[in-house]
């Protein structure tokens, strides 16, 4: 279980998260919408600590920390606990699908070349790119990168992995198959927290939506609570101008 407590940050005078309160349960999906420059993505790097609160704690199972007294081996903690996969893949141009995957596995984890290579072919082949190992990213299209980019996600062992918009990057044609691969990971119940603008996608994968604007949760419901009866005003704005 992941749990957010009063997590708040800005940039400059612009406070882009207020107080976030948001608990995610342990094999869950909740998807996190809403209109652009909200800091729903803020969130994500924030929990990542790519991006540092300004205050608010954040609790992983047995793990807690403060984000005002934050150590550097709490930080690294939380970023072994957590994966990020971004809106464009940020593989290593320089290495192969495979060296993508295994490189953070015996740098990070210290694991061996072999067993980290084991490790990178069962990933590769469970989002269907066994066969572009040795492909260099320049080589592949960008629905391959993204899911190369979910393999690295996942060989670290995460409890919990962070989508940023995965698809938003992808030409329209290529969206499906990054999508159907987390898909399958929610039916394995991967905990994941999924920024994502792709309506029809949210409704069948979150086990709750998490609806966000001007830096506050306004709404947090069921799929279908949310998409037939949400409770908001604003809420039903949102829906009215994103479903037609």
């Amino acid at each position: 279980m992941l749990k957010l407590n009063k997590l708040s940050k800005k940039f400059g005078n612009n406070e882009v998260l207020k107080n976030i309160d948001l608990t995610i349960e342990k094999g869950k999906v909740y998807v996190v919408i809403g209109p652009s420059g909200t800091g729903k993505s803020t969130l994500l790097r924030c929990i990542n600590y790519l991006e540092k609160p300004d205050q608010g704690t954040i609790e992983l199972d047995d793990f807690k920390a403060d984000f005002n007294s934050i150590t550097k081996q709490e930080i690294q903690v939380l970023r072994m606990r957590t994966s990020m996969v971004f809106q464009n893949s940020n593989l290593f141009r320089n290495k192969t699908a495979l060296e993508n995957i295994t490189t953070p596995l015996t740098l990070v984890k210290k694991m061996s070349e072999s067993e980290a290579k084991k490790i990178g072919l069962e990933l590769l082949d469970k989002v269907g790119l066994k066969e572009k190992k040795d492909s260099y990213p320049e080589t592949l299209s960008g629905g391959e990168k993204q899911r190369v980019g979910i393999a690295r996600a996942l060989a670290v062992n995460p409890d919990i992995i962070l989508f940023d918009e995965p698809t938003s990057a992808l030409d329209p044609e290529l969206v499906n198959e990054v999508l159907e691969v987390i898909k399958d990971l929610a039916k394995q119940h991967t905990t994941m927290l999924i920024v994502t603008h792709e309506m029809k996608f949210a409704r069948s994968v979150a086990d709750k939506i998490i609806f966000m604007e001007n830096g506050n949760i306004i709404e947090a419901a069921s799929p279908e609570e949310f998409f037939t009866n949400p409770k908001e005003v604003r809420s039903k704005q949102f829906l009215a101008s994103h479903l037609g």
